[in-house]
């Protein structure tokens, strides 16, 4: 009797050490997200509808509630600004679904395969992860900025300007950009896939080659209907990257890029008036306005996804 109670005793005493350790790991997630995520995106929300002028006397803000904001953000939408980034915004997604996404399967589904030298494009494709964006982004740099000009000059006898020179044809600068963006993404979406896919039974995979699915069609209807779920949420997910991707354009010009994103428009706009708060009601409605058009186009393309996507059956 004694030692049951002894045991029902050291039992709930262990239970609450385990649940007092759950509790103080997560104190610091549970405030970043309340602080960085919710409270951050409350004060955005509100200061769309708030008017910050400047007192010349107290050099003081003095904020009143007004819907200024939402007219100068209204207004911003036609200036050639805004539709040179919704151009290259939507121009980056489109490219980003139809060939990074596309290789991202493919090169998973070799590397699930174990085919001849899968180990070394998982190495190749997940350094951009291991090593710091500020070395990958360094060597690029110098990759585009030196190495292709002196191989010009030296091998091809030619004079060739650096790729990210403000004199070549914004399409070069864009497309070396583009290639930067699409590598250092593949290292978290290769890595997903090709667990996904390595996770599928022998057997679906030996019962599909003796009826003849070998190659591309072992791809198409068993690898892909098994990773669908994990492709779907990225795809998801990846709606709202229209509206916040900078496409690392900061990293490379700094505030001076030839083009722009909706991302990097609102990043450089705060860094520049980041001493003035008068501007920031009209970036904050912005902000605002691209939320309402991405909720509903996000739970479109997932009712699409979910509507005419393979299944495992």
């Amino acid at each position: 009797m004694q030692s049951s109670i002894r045991r029902k005793t050291s039992g709930r005493i262990g239970l609450k050490k385990d649940l007092l350790f759950y509790v103080i790991m997560l104190i610091w997630p549970v405030a970043q997200f309340c602080v960085f995520y919710i409270g951050v995106n409350f004060n955005s929300f509100f200061l769309s509808f708030r008017k910050i002028t400047m007192d010349l006397g107290s050099r003081s803000y003095i904020y009143t509630w007004s819907t200024e904001g939402i007219q100068k953000a209204w207004e911003l939408l036609s200036t050639p600004e805004i539709m040179t980034a919704t151009r290259i915004s939507i121009l980056a997604w489109i490219l980003g679904m139809f060939t990074g996404l596309p290789l991202g399967l493919l090169f998973s589904h070799y590397i699930a395969k174990k085919m001849p030298f899968s180990g070394f494009f998982r190495v190749l494709l997940f350094l951009p992860s291991i090593i710091s964006a500020i070395v990958i982004a360094t060597l690029y740099m110098y990759f585009l900025n030196n190495a292709i000009p002196m191989f010009a000059r030296d091998v091809l006898g030619k004079e060739v300007m650096s790729i990210l020179d403000a004199r070549r044809p914004i399409a070069d600068q864009f497309l070396a950009l583009f290639f930067y963006n699409t590598w250092i993404g593949f290292g978290v979406n290769v890595l997903m896939y090709a667990n996904s896919m390595s996770g599928i039974s022998p057997e679906m995979v030996e019962a599909a080659n003796l009826d003849g699915a070998t190659g591309f069609k072992e791809f198409w209807h068993i690898s892909l209907p098994q990773v669908y779920p994990t492709l779907s949420v990225f795809i998801v997910t990846g709606i709202a990257s229209i509206f916040t991707n900078q496409f690392n354009l900061f990293t490379f010009y700094g505030t001076s890029a030839p083009y722009q994103t909706f991302g990097y428009y609102l990043y450089k706009e705060t860094l520049n008036h980041n001493t003035d708060l008068t501007h920031f009601p009209k970036l904050s409605a912005f902000g605002l306005m691209m939320a309402i058009v991405a909720i509903p186009l996000t739970f479109l393309v997932r009712w699409l996804l979910e509507k005419f996507g393979p299944t495992e059956d």
